[in-house]
């Protein structure tokens, strides 16, 4: 629902926003904290994805305690207590996600729509609930939204399809009546190995093997066919 492109600079641009006031630092200092953090970051996560299953939580509890201690040595000011770290990381979620203006123009109308046709909606995420919810907040389409499923929420990685097993173990639906509309083709191939029609947004034009639709907009239409 995000574009990444947009979001990225937004996300650092907000995390100096949040902490230079509470830590010190320069908003520059902490964007550039933050870009060399991720970079590190990511292929340590892709390297947890390629065997992980379940223990979701306490790893991105440590992972983001050491995304912000990480960061504040990049800017070289002092972390803050062990008693305020973890409420001062979940605060700074919260602020640069219901700040950020990246998602993409389609998204809202689309899901507004959904949403009028009765048609129940979830998430299926590779992100934990927390942030969903202040992305959802962000776009002002919270409150049309049942559960945020991520990992977090049903203790699995979104690596396979034991993630949307659970899923549907959690939310109780059959999968013959449940769609899951997604970016990428792996995720469609775990979804569709569990009995759940799945449809590629491709909205780079690269061709699918499954459903695909290039927009948002057009699902609405398409479910109603």
């Amino acid at each position: 629902m995000n574009d990444n492109d947009q979001r990225a600079p937004q996300w650092r641009r907000l995390l100096g926003e949040f902490f230079v006031p509470r830590l010190g630092g320069t908003p520059e200092a902490w964007s550039e904290a933050n870009r060399a953090v991720i970079d590190a970051w990511w292929p340590r996560f892709l390297a947890h994805l390629e065997t992980a299953t379940d223990g979701v939580v306490p790893w991105l509890r440590a992972e983001d305690r050491r995304w912000l201690l990480d960061m504040c040595a990049h800017v070289g000011v002092a972390p803050p207590t062990e008693a305020d770290v973890d409420d001062l990381i979940q605060a700074s979620h919260r602020y640069v996600g219901e700040r950020c203006r990246s998602a993409y123009p389609d998204v809202a109308p689309a899901v507004r729509s959904l949403a009028r046709d009765g048609i129940a909606l979830h998430t299926a995420s590779g992100e934990d609930a927390a942030q969903l919810h202040s992305y959802l907040r962000g776009m002002g389409v919270r409150d049309l939204f049942g559960r945020l499923y991520g990992p977090d929420l049903i203790d699995r990685w979104k690596n396979g399809p034991g993630y949307y097993r659970a899923i549907l173990a959690d939310s109780g639906v059959d999968p013959t009546e449940a769609v899951v509309v997604d970016d990428a083709p792996d995720a469609l191939g775990w979804a569709a190995a569990c009995g759940l029609r799945s449809i590629h947004l491709d909205r780079l034009g690269r061709g699918s093997s499954y459903e695909r639709i290039s927009s948002l907009a057009e699902l609405p239409m398409l479910l109603d066919g």
